[in-house]
């Protein structure tokens, strides 16, 4: 008896080392907090969901190849589907022997956040076949040609790094990638041939973009969503060749004029996005105009210098106008009212019903002389700028409605 409350404690204690050495721990996932506790982990061919690193940064950062990975992407992870590394990867090294080794896996889903990865090469990463490659926030300043050559990613998302180019043959450029995003980076040019002619989704809100070639753009045919906002542009990109876009989001820029016909063959776009930008031309929507439109097309102009509209000429069958932050003339007010009865928004609506911004500047003829236009201005924008951060009004929304018109019902 005493023999066996031995040999259960020897067993108890081990089993407790086994855990307190290894530092891996059992939730919903997977969780390790280096390579080199992984390795220690002995039930590897039930993980489904692993995590490598702590999204605290507290990890020490290891220097990683290919080879080294070979713990991560051994044939008998077979239930291995989603696969992060987190604040773990110090420097990644290249290795060119092993990275069609693992075609076969049943990885899906790979994130790496927080790592040190300054210059993505060719056989950085293995060929694997991915719903989602994930590479946020890693430190990353460029991606060279080839780097993802013949790897099957179906969505790339390159977000919160430090790029400033993009280079020909630099992304996925099979088929099967279909959504690259590439937010809040540095980017001020993009070569062409480095978007893959497949994709249906394009975001490169956040950088520096002040022109793009129309090179760069011809060959998405494909493209359903465009995200251009929060860039330099002065003037509109050629998109007119984009004749399946839905969405077209050029918002926050510095543009001022349209040249008329840019939507002309547009039939498809249900959601221009033309919000804060520098538009002032009292005949805005003339250079609007999309022939045989399809319904129904929401055109947002907020937050631009509007301060009257010629009505005249312009048809607005089917189209909601966002309109709101713009400084119109008190002499106009009403005539926007009425159109805005018919074609506004409901961003409008619940923006203006607040009753916390004003709805007109009343320009006077001293004030022309005394330049007071200028403040008016500048102090509407600000409080309209405060009462939009209070604001449930978005178009996030109605982009995902166009974009996946799927309708759910619960079962009865």
């Amino acid at each position: 008896m005493m023999f066996a409350k031995i040999l259960f404690a020897c067993f108890l204690f081990a089993s407790l080392a086994a855990v307190i050495l290894s530092r891996c721990r059992q939730s919903y996932m997977t969780i390790c907090d280096s390579f080199e506790d992984f390795k220690s982990y002995k039930d590897v061919e039930n993980i489904n969901t692993l995590m490598i690193g702590s999204e605290h940064g507290n990890t020490k950062q290891a220097s990683i190849d290919l080879k080294g990975l070979d713990t991560l992407f051994y044939n008998r992870y077979h239930k291995l589907t989603h696969l992060m590394i987190v604040n773990a990867i110090g420097d990644l090294q290249r290795s060119p022997l092993i990275r069609c080794a693992y075609k076969k896996m049943a990885l899906k889903y790979f994130t790496l956040y927080g790592n040190n990865l300054p210059k993505i090469e060719v056989n950085h990463f293995p060929d694997l076949p991915l719903k989602m490659f994930s590479l946020v926030n890693n430190k990353i300043e460029s991606i060279g040609k080839g780097a993802f050559f013949g790897q099957e990613i179906e969505n790339i998302d390159i977000s919160d790094n430090l790029m400033e180019a993009i280079v020909s043959d630099s992304l996925p450029s099979t088929n099967v990638t279909k959504v690259v995003t590439i937010k809040n980076n540095k980017l001020t040019h993009i070569e062409p041939g480095s978007l893959p002619t497949s994709l249906k989704s394009l975001n490169l809100d956040g950088n520096n973009l002040r022109y793009i070639e129309e090179e760069v753009l011809e060959n998405l045919i494909n493209l359903k969503e465009l995200i251009l906002s929060r860039n330099k542009f002065s003037s509109l990109p050629k998109v007119t060749f984009l004749k399946q876009l839905l969405v077209f989001d050029i918002s926050s820029n510095e543009i001022e004029t349209i040249k008329k016909g840019t939507f002309k063959d547009m039939s498809k776009l249900k959601l221009l996005d033309l919000s804060n930008n520098n538009i002032g031309s009292p005949i805005v929507l003339e250079w609007l105009i999309i022939p045989g439109k399809q319904p129904s097309l929401t055109i947002s102009l907020a937050l631009n210098y509007l301060k009257d509209l010629n009505l005249r000429r312009v048809s607005l069958e089917d189209q909601s106008l966002v309109m709101y932050g713009n400084p119109w003339r008190c002499s106009f007010w009403r005539e926007l009212q009425i159109m805005l009865s018919r074609y506004g928004s409901r961003c409008d609506s619940e923006f203006w019903a607040k009753g916390d911004v004003p709805y007109c500047v009343n320009y006077s003829v001293q004030d022309v002389y005394a330049n007071t236009w200028d403040s008016d201005i500048a102090r509407l924008r600000e409080l309209v700028m405060k009462s939009e951060t209070n604001s449930y009004c978005t178009l996030t929304d109605l982009r995902y409605k166009d974009l996946y018109p799927i309708q759910f019902a619960c079962a009865v």
